[in-house]
């Protein structure tokens, strides 16, 4: 070639438009709606933008009776060639099961039914071969782009889309649409977007309509993590919704999951209902303004299965939103809208719970210490029921504590516990087993917390010796932890009786004379 001026950039550039004319195939469709010249089908020139490829034009027929699944093939590999994208003009393709490449964007064309009914006209439905065994759709590759499209089971009851590399993968208005089965298998999603993702009519009484967890071992991948889906929808499952990470074996765990705004809806059929929706082997799952509607079993079960000992293993958040059981009308009442069974760490903040006959959140024995229902959260009971039905031993309770304390006039709820943190001090009264003489008692404290500490007299007996009437009585009699704060007060064997209105500190026996001293005891009120 010259590399003269004349010669060389006026000959070059007639050379390359020379090129471009005769690689232009009949795949080809500009975006302004030219079409490119009925020639040999061949990929577009990887420096434009522009130009697509277009699945009619490559011999799809989107009638809904051919099968199209070698014509839709041929254009994802067209795209995968210059990383371009694949459009897919208004009809109803029959597909058998496909492969979409990396960097490769599939576009639905005409109007957006993903809302409107799989029946509409104008939109963009692949249907899968009613014989197929195989995922309709499966994505292969980072970085690739679903949109516009809805995915139908049309009588198979394999998944319509599986995600085996969704590196990097975007989808937006995709609607996938009854399948006796799971309809969406993620095996892998890594810093993944999703928006507009509406699963109808899908799944089993024990098949969850959505899964999302990590590769099985043969495929040698990274673990599913980083997943931000906004907008999802499932409704019309009879069993399980969604399932993130429940299972028992390797690939059962997923990481950082976020879902804004779900919109999940099961009515259970089955005769010992799963929940609708199942958490398993996670680190840090987050639903943030859910709505969850469903009857027969709980709405969120939270079952570790294989523990994984990463650092912030579980941790799940429930943050606003609404979680209602079903109209006993439709279907079986709920017992409970959540059920912790097994793992660590769960939060309610400012959610609103209602229509259930037992428990609102039900926590099983084996559960760890971290549940957390904060003071925006708002459970509606009904006649016999209750807020939390817990099964955890003492031990595994956790302490709860508010930064910097909390100091009131009145009784202040914080996680549905009632905290009184009033400063002024109980009044302290000497009974008459103490037998005390001249000295007098010294209480120091509110009604929370405090201090107290008298001289007994040589009449003591044992009993009740001193009274500490509250600054303000409790609703129902609280709790009082003695801590011995002197060898008299550690050897005197003591124990409290409470009421409502005040504490007696009581001795199984008094000391012998030679070891009575000041007695002093600190004491601990939670109500």
């Amino acid at each position: 070639m010259s590399t003269s001026d004349s010669g060389g950039r006026y000959g070059s550039r007639r050379l390359f438009l020379a090129a471009g004319a005769t690689v232009a195939a009949a795949a080809l469709v500009l975006d302004g709606g030219g079409a490119a010249p009925a020639v040999a089908a061949g990929p577009t020139d990887a420096d434009d933008p522009h130009v697509a490829v277009n699945v009619k034009r490559i011999g799809a027929r989107g009638d809904g009776r051919t099968n199209d699944t070698v014509a839709f093939q041929q254009a994802l590999d067209l795209a995968a060639k210059v990383r371009g994208r694949v459009v897919v003009p208004a009809g109803a393709y029959l597909i058998d099961s496909v492969s979409v490449p990396m960097l490769v964007k599939i576009q639905g064309l005409g109007a957006d039914i993903s809302r409107y009914g799989s029946g509409t006209s104008g939109g963009v439905n692949l249907r899968h071969l009613p014989t197929s065994t195989a995922p309709m759709v499966v994505v292969t590759g980072p970085g690739t782009t679903l949109e516009g499209l809805t995915l139908q089971g049309n009588g198979s009851d394999a998944p319509l889309l599986r995600v085996d590399n969704g590196f990097e993968s975007r989808f937006d208005r995709v609607h996938l649409a009854n399948v006796a089965g799971t309809a969406l298998l993620a095996q892998r999603v890594n810093n993944a977007f999703w928006s507009d993702v509406f699963v109808n009519n899908c799944g089993t009484e024990t098949d969850a309509a959505m899964v999302v967890r990590s590769p099985p071992a043969e495929m040698s991948l990274t673990n599913s993590n980083t997943l931000t889906c906004v907008d999802l929808t499932i409704e019309g499952s009879p069993g399980p919704a969604l399932d993130l990470g429940w299972g028992g074996s390797g690939e059962h765990f997923v990481e950082f999951v976020r879902l804004v705004a779900p919109h999940i809806e099961a009515l259970q059929t089955g005769s010992a209902p799963e929940a609708v929706i199942r958490v398993g082997n996670v680190r840090h799952v987050e639903l943030v303004s859910p709505f969850l509607y469903g009857g027969g079993g709980p709405l969120i079960e939270h079952r570790r299965q294989r523990p994984r000992g990463v650092v912030l293993e579980g941790g799940i958040r429930v943050m606003g939103g609404a979680l209602l059981g079903v109209d006993p009308a439709k279907a079986t009442a709920n017992d409970h809208l959540v059920r912790l069974t097994d793992g660590d760490d769960f939060a309610l903040i400012g959610t609103r719970l209602g229509r259930f006959t037992g428990a609102a959140v039900a926590v099983g024995a084996d559960y760890g210490a971290n549940v957390m229902i904060d003071p925006t959260t708002r459970i509606q009971l009904s006649k016999g029921a209750s807020p939390v039905r817990d099964e955890r031993p003492a031990r595994a309770l956790p302490v709860w504590g508010w930064p910097g304390g909390v100091t009131a006039a009145a009784d202040v709820e914080v996680g549905r516990h009632l905290l009184a943190g009033r400063a002024t001090a109980p009044t302290a009264q000497p009974l008459p087993a103490a037998a005390l003489g001249a000295a007098p008692i010294v209480a120091a404290g509110g009604d929370s917390a405090g201090s107290v500490r008298y001289t007994p007299g040589a009449a003591a007996k044992a009993g009740p010796q001193v009274r500490l009437r509250f600054a303000a009585p409790f609703a129902t009699p609280p709790t009082v932890v003695l801590t011995a704060q002197s060898a008299a007060a550690a050897a005197s064997r003591p124990y409290v009786s409470v009421t409502k209105d005040h504490v007696e500190i009581c001795v199984v026996e008094p000391l012998p004379a030679a070891q009575r001293g000041e007695v002093a005891f600190g004491y601990q009120v939670v109500g």
